[in-house]
């Protein structure tokens, strides 16, 4: 009894031992190693850059190039001028503006009356018609130097064209009445040319002019044939004219 009870006590240690086998075997295997924090590995959310900027600030105005004030130049009126050539003859009717460089009270806009004639500060009645742009800055500019500013800056511009109306009968395409407001002046076949030109049966060599001078009308004969003759002066209507083209009876 004895002996088997430690056979027993053998085989039981035996079998203890094949169970605890597994658990040597199972202490035995590599356990997953913790989670090393690596900083240098680790990705890094990108760091986000304040820029500081002041209240209210325009977004463009960084990207805007900013310029010195400049005052205008006193050749530049306030309102509308129009482009004239300084060789321009001023006539009758054309509203200009004169402008002294600071003598702002001198400065002034006036119509050329119909003798050509124009009231201006100091000076008093002068005549312009006639005279070039260039021609009536000069001589301003000398009349105030003579006697009140010492080398004055005169600047002259135009305002606006004297206006030319006139009136086409007779053997035309377009009859009526016309209005003309350019730099150039305008001549008898031009004239013609905005009324539609010359009919089929229109005499070119008979047309009459009726002009008033005073208080007086008088009749001027023009033959056109001649006037596309480069050698013959341009005959230019004047405001007021009444052009009669005749007709041809052959």
């Amino acid at each position: 009894m004895a002996l088997r009870a430690q056979g027993e006590d053998s085989s039981q240690s035996a079998q203890s031992g094949q169970a605890a086998t597994p658990s040597s075997q199972s202490g035995s295997q590599v356990q997953p190693a913790a989670p090393v924090k690596n900083d240098a590995v680790a990705p890094q959310e990108p760091s986000s850059v304040t820029v500081s900027k002041p209240a209210n600030q325009d977004p463009l105005a960084a990207s805007r190039v900013s310029f010195p004030d400049v005052a205008p130049s006193p050749a530049m009126p306030q309102g509308q001028t129009l482009a004239v050539s300084g060789d321009y003859i001023l006539r009758p009717g054309d509203t200009i503006e004169m402008i002294i460089y600071k003598e702002n009270d001198l400065s002034i806009r006036s119509r050329i009356g119909k003798d050509g004639k124009v009231q201006l500060p100091l000076l008093g009645v002068v005549k312009l018609s006639g005279l070039s742009v260039t021609q009536a800055t000069e001589f301003l500019r000398a009349r105030y130097d003579a006697d009140y500013i010492v080398s004055p800056q005169i600047y002259l511009n135009i305002l606006a064209y004297s206006t030319v109306k006139f009136t086409i009968i007779g053997q035309v395409n377009k009859p009526g009445a016309y209005e003309y407001a350019e730099s150039e002046p305008l001549d008898l076949l031009q004239a013609i040319g905005m009324a539609g030109g010359f009919t089929r049966i229109a005499d070119r060599g008979h047309v009459r002019v009726k002009r008033r001078e005073g208080n007086a009308v008088k009749t001027i004969k023009v033959n056109a044939k001649k006037l596309t003759d480069s050698n013959v002066d341009r005959f230019m209507v004047e405001t007021g004219d009444v052009i009669d083209v005749g007709e041809s009876w052959y």
